[in-house]
């Protein structure tokens, strides 16, 4: 019985010196900020203008889509496409990526 005593006080005092350690976890931090928050919403609308904002789940920022110049007709795009057949650049298997011309 005595023992049995023991080992629980023995067990006890090393719980508490375990968990001694830990109360001071996570570090407290200073949250205050130098900037105000009219700041930080004319930096989000400006982010948001030039497409800086991450989207989804996997955190790349959004794609902006620009038309540069002109739009190729379906004709024009057609004919590009013939052009890379003929040079070999279109077919591609598992072990020919990237495509090589030959």
């Amino acid at each position: 019985m005595k023992t049995l005593v023991s080992a629980l006080i023995l067990s006890a005092t090393f719980m508490g010196a375990a968990y001694a350690g830990e109360l001071d976890y996570p570090p407290v931090q200073d949250s205050h900020s130098s900037v105000t928050r009219a700041q930080v919403q004319q930096e989000l609308a400006a982010a948001r203008a030039k497409g800086e904002l991450a989207s989804g789940e996997e955190g790349y920022p959004a794609t902006a889509y620009a038309q540069v110049g002109a739009a190729k007709t379906r004709v024009q795009v057609q004919q590009e496409l013939a052009a890379a057949r003929a040079r070999g650049l279109t077919e591609s298997g598992e072990l020919d990526y990237p495509p090589a011309q030959g």
